[in-house]
């Protein structure tokens, strides 16, 4: 039977099994029963080629977990699969393991369905390293990069047409009817939806300009600039926010405020030192300890943090 898990609860257990096995969200694939997959898994791999199979997953993970999101870049001769893990849960949500999860079933699946394995080109974490190097390096083939600005699994981008042997329109039809039934109903407003544009694309290391952001979500700048002042925002508002929320999960990790400032779009490390001075009313490496000590004490992460939420566009 089907049932909604509190995420803190999911998050803790996947806590506790990696205090037993430290390779749990590298290995979990290895233990699934054959058949026995999610319904997002099944819809991939009946799809044509790995590059719908992946738009699929993009489109339906938050049938996985509502907060998640996946993002498959093209750039040149590499592709990317990104995944954002509750990013903009205010910095209090730590599972490393889900994305070392369902970058393992990626590789897995897709090496299975294709008849070869994906020719990765690069694997990134933004969490440190939760096992030891030898097993990283024994799923993926290569070593990973640890503590970087967002989680990435980039391959050849010819490996999208690759043809899957597992290929059945008619499954994949009833499948997609299903699957776009069980979407998530929510209807974001205007202002969430340019608020994830931007997100994701400071994300994935491009920050978007107001015409970058309008065409993103569709409308003109002139559109947007109007729906936005109908719901009493601003786009410079929103990206100020933005810019706050993602400092937040950047200052969680290990990168030093100078790679921060820069991913940001901060002129120099002092400039985003006094963006967090006013975003959160402490210096950065106190908000940091605090995030750090919340962290590495899962039991302990109802404490208080600095900075309490705010909602998109609402200071």
């Amino acid at each position: 039977p089907e049932m909604q898990f509190p995420l803190e609860a999911f998050d803790q257990l996947w806590s506790m099994a990696a205090s037993l096995r430290v390779d749990i969200g590298l290995r979990l694939v290895d233990e699934f029963p054959p058949g026995q997959m999610h319904v997002v898994t099944h819809l991939a791999l009946r799809c044509a080629s790995v590059g719908e199979a992946l738009e699929s997953v993009v489109r339906y993970i938050r049938l996985t977990d509502a907060d998640d999101r996946m993002m498959l870049a093209r750039d040149g001769a590499e592709a990317c699969l990104g995944y954002a893990n509750a990013a903009l849960d205010q910095g209090h949500r730590h599972n490393p393991w889900i994305v070392e999860h369902f970058y393992s079933m990626c590789c897995v699946f897709m090496a299975q369905a294709a008849g070869r394995q994906l020719p990765l080109r690069r694997v990134q974490f933004r969490a440190p390293p939760q096992a030891p190097l030898a097993a990283y390096r024994h799923r993926f083939g290569i070593d990973p990069e640890f503590s970087t600005a967002r989680n990435a699994l980039c391959f050849d981008q010819q490996a999208l047409a690759w043809p899957l042997q597992t290929h059945d329109q008619y499954l994949r039809d009833i499948l997609e009817q299903f699957a776009s039934h069980r979407l998530p109903a929510a209807v974001e407003s205007f202002g969430e939806r340019v608020a994830e544009q931007l997100r994701l694309g400071w994300l994935g290391g491009r920050p978007l300009s107001l015409e970058q952001t309008a065409r993103a979500c569709e409308v003109s700048r002139d559109v947007l600039r109007s729906r936005l002042a109908d719901a009493g925002l601003s786009f410079r508002q929103l990206k100020d926010d933005c810019r706050r929320d993602l400092a937040r999960v950047h200052l969680a990790g290990r990168l030093s405020l100078g790679e921060i400032a820069y991913l940001l779009g901060f002129s120099e490390p002092a400039a985003l030192q006094h963006a967090v001075k006013r975003w959160f009313g402490v210096s950065a490496g106190e908000f940091r300890r605090a995030l750090t000590e919340q962290n590495a004490s899962p039991s302990q992460r109802s404490a208080t943090v600095p900075g309490t939420a705010h909602q998109p566009g609402r200071s």
